[in-house]
Parts: structure tokens; sequence; C-alpha cells
């Protein structure tokens, strides 16, 4: 499972649906892919103090690039 996927499918269980019950025609979770592209986008260039910061960009970008199947 990619990150993208991974991360809808919390945000899914998180407001309490199902992630595989059907939504406009496809899975729950799928519905809240435009939330994490836009957190992931977000915090792309946010690298938390004491960290290596073009570490977590690299981190950040492969999770955008990865692609999650929508």
């Amino acid at each position: 499972m990619k990150t993208v996927e991974r991360a809808a499918r919390a945000l899914c269980k998180f407001d309490g649906h199902a992630e595989n019950i059907r939504f406009e025609g496809a899975p729950m979770w799928r519905s809240y892919v435009p939330q994490v592209r836009a957190l992931l986008d977000s915090v792309r260039t946010a690298a938390p103090a004491g960290t290596d910061s073009e570490g977590w960009r690299r981190m950040i970008e492969a999770a955008l690039t990865e692609g999650d199947g929508v």
C-alpha cells in the first residue's frame, strides 16, 4: 500500500467511515486523497527542527510521486 492511500484510509477511518464502502462509485477512502495530497504538499518544505531538511523534502516528494492508484 502506498503512502497516499495509507493516509487516505487513515483519515477515512478517523472520520468514522468504513474504508471500502462505495461513495460516488469508488471506495470511500479515495474521497480523502485530495486532502492527503494537500497536506503532503504543505509540509514538503517544512522540515521539523533538527532534521535533515533535504531528507525530509525527498521523503515527502517520494510520497507525492509514488502514485496512489486513483
